[in-house]
């Protein structure tokens, strides 16, 4: 076993991973980032780590990446006279395997850990951010990896110009709150909207189930008045409910007509924006929420089943909208 190699800062905190499985540091406003495909993620957003802990196996891949990292862009006049070309732009500490392993308290295979503020979740503001959702530009599902270039016989357009907004309504399990945010970006969701009662974005089972998705799609928080306010200004909202009201995912049919208002300075979202709403697994959503849907949906299930799981539902659910817009 080689010798570790610290690299000297003040604010190298270890202790914050140590027995890392049964902590919560986002009470601290602090969240833990694991793996490379999650930290490459956070630092594209933006995110710049406090610090990162990796094994000897990965220190020249995070060197060089942490001197690449758009959280610390280097400008052109930098480049010219060499400015902070090189430095590392967040503290590192490299390990042997078994040391981080001895330090998390189990055994970590992924090569490297980081821990990082949590970024703030804005309120979903109609006049702040309305520029933002007309300018977004339309998902093109045809260029969504192999796993799309089937899409025509999927029954996808080839250019969907789908808007659709993931709401979520007291989902409280972060590994479902993640498994849904994961879905909402690999199917090309405008943004996911965080209602009142759901697990926090940033926990660190949040974070893994969503496999660093946390990081590459708009997370906004709403309240009621807010979903309200959408609905008037011409998004459709689609909830789901086990209700005599609910029609089958394949019922749905989209004729959505451009939102026009008398008042020049209300806003016009386009007329395909769609917010689908998921509520808790237990008891559902509640009853001022499906007041404001325009349509209610379920998805029928064999005789003797009682309910999907939440994040499975989500899944269908979005692909089906999405397919039929």
């Amino acid at each position: 076993m080689s010798e570790e190699k610290p690299i000297p800062i003040e604010d190298l905190d270890l202790s914050l991973l140590a027995n890392i499985k049964e902590k919560d540091l986002t009470t601290q406003g602090l969240m833990v980032l694991e793996g490379r495909i999650v930290i490459e993620k956070a630092l594209e957003s933006g995110v710049v780590p406090r610090f990162l802990v990796c094994t000897e196996a990965q220190e020249e891949y995070w060197r060089k990446k942490a001197k690449e990292s758009s959280a610390c862009p280097i400008q052109d006049d930098d480049v010219a006279s060499g400015g902070n070309i090189g430095e590392i732009i967040f503290p590192m500490r490299i390990m042997s395997h078994e040391s981080v392993c001895n330090l998390v308290d189990f055994r970590f295979h992924r090569g490297a850990i980081a821990v990082a503020e949590i970024p703030q979740i804005k309120p979903f503001d109609l006049r702040s951010i309305s520029q933002e959702i007309l300018a977004r530009k339309p998902m093109d599902l045809s260029s969504r990896g192999s796993e799309m270039t089937s899409s025509r016989r999927l029954g996808m357009a080839e250019s969907s110009r789908c808007q659709l907004y993931l709401c979520l309504w007291n989902v409280t399990d972060p590994s479902n709150l993640g498994a849904l945010i994961r879905t909402a970006a690999c199917l090309g969701a405008a943004a996911v909207l965080l209602g009142p009662g759901c697990a926090n974005p940033y926990y660190r089972k949040t974070i893994r189930a969503s496999m660093g998705n946390v990081f590459s799609i708009p997370i906004w928080s709403v309240d009621l008045d807010t979903l309200g306010a959408l609905n008037r200004e011409g998004m459709k909202i689609i909830a789901a409910a086990l209700t005599e009201k609910a029609i089958n995912p394949e019922a749905l049919r989209f004729a959505f007509s451009r939102h026009t208002s008398e008042d020049s300075s209300a806003l016009n979202y386009r007329s395909d924006s769609v917010i689908l709403i998921l509520g808790n697994e237990g008891y559902g959503l509640p009853i001022e929420v499906l007041a404001l849907a325009d349509t209610q949906v379920r998805i029928p299930m064999a005789a003797g089943s009682d309910s999907l799981n939440v994040a499975v539902a989500g899944g269908i659910l979005m692909y089906e909208i999405i397919r039929l817009l």
